[in-house]
């Protein structure tokens, strides 16, 4: 079995895949710069157990990760239950694809890991020269664009729905934190559900926005390009936009794993 973590600035995404490539067990625990190695270790092997995985099958693992900070400790921890040294995502490792941007080493592991992700799917479902757009709604939101080539080609950097939130809440006297729920219409009647619109209906209509910018640099139509989201405030989003996003929640994980078989059969 592989043993893949993303580790997000928020969350520490966790994912079992037996041989076939399926994902066995899977779950979130807090990233904690102040957490020991041991307490990381204690921790996931306490959840393994409870969902009942035979740490002693797991054979190799593989790690992204965008905290610089953690990304030794989360390694060592790999090493302990893999009984192996764990692949990182970064220079030296086989994507599968190109990235051309100007500092390939900038781009973060997860992105790295959506993007081969992607590019696996549509070589599965024969979906070949087709460009791609994929967004991923964590701490930050992100959205990538692939060309027909399968190249990765740059991207946008927006601040994420929680920031969004917090933000407006932390710097003004009268906007109120505002919990997370669905926004059930563009105009709100009262401050909570104003704030809630302007964040969850906004981030729509910029994604939407940017399928038809991305359109014009790559030179295609909206229509021709192969839209997917993840992350974990995707799914308060993207039933608000008038493009056809494929939601995969698993998809950075299920990333790592073609990365990992890429590495494993170079």
């Amino acid at each position: 079995m592989l043993l893949a973590l993303n580790v997000g600035n928020s969350r520490i995404s966790v994912g079992i895949f037996d041989g076939d490539g399926n994902i066995v067990s899977k779950f979130k625990i807090a990233t904690d710069l102040k957490k020991t190695f041991d307490e990381y270790c204690v921790l996931i092997r306490m959840i393994l157990s409870d969902n009942r995985v035979d740490i002693g099958e797991i054979e190799s693992s593989i790690i992204a990760s965008v905290v610089p900070q953690l990304t030794d400790t989360v390694r060592l921890v790999a090493k302990r239950l893999s009984k192996s040294e764990p692949i990182i995502v970064g220079p030296g490792v086989k994507t599968g694809f190109l990235i051309k941007i100007d500092s390939p080493s900038e781009l973060g592991g997860d992105m790295v890991a959506n993007t081969a992700a992607v590019i696996h799917k549509k070589k599965v479902g024969g979906k070949t020269n087709s460009p791609s757009v994929v967004v991923d709604m964590n701490t930050v939101t992100t959205v990538s664009a692939i060309n027909g080539n399968d190249e990765y080609i740059g991207c946008c950097i927006i601040p994420g729905i929680q920031m969004s939130f917090e933000s407006m809440h932390e710097t003004t006297a009268l906007l109120p934190n505002v919990n997370f729920a669905s926004a059930k219409n563009a105009i709100g009647k009262n401050s909570h559900d104003s704030v809630r619109s302007g964040v969850l209906c906004g981030n729509a209509i910029m994604l939407d926005g940017f399928v038809y910018r991305f359109a014009k640099e790559m030179r295609c139509k909206p229509d021709d390009i192969d839209l997917t989201i993840t992350g974990e405030y995707a799914k308060y989003v993207v039933k608000l936009c008038s493009r056809t996003f494929s939601y995969d929640e698993d998809l950075t994980l299920r990333g790592l794993y073609v990365i990992h078989q890429n590495n494993i059969n170079r």
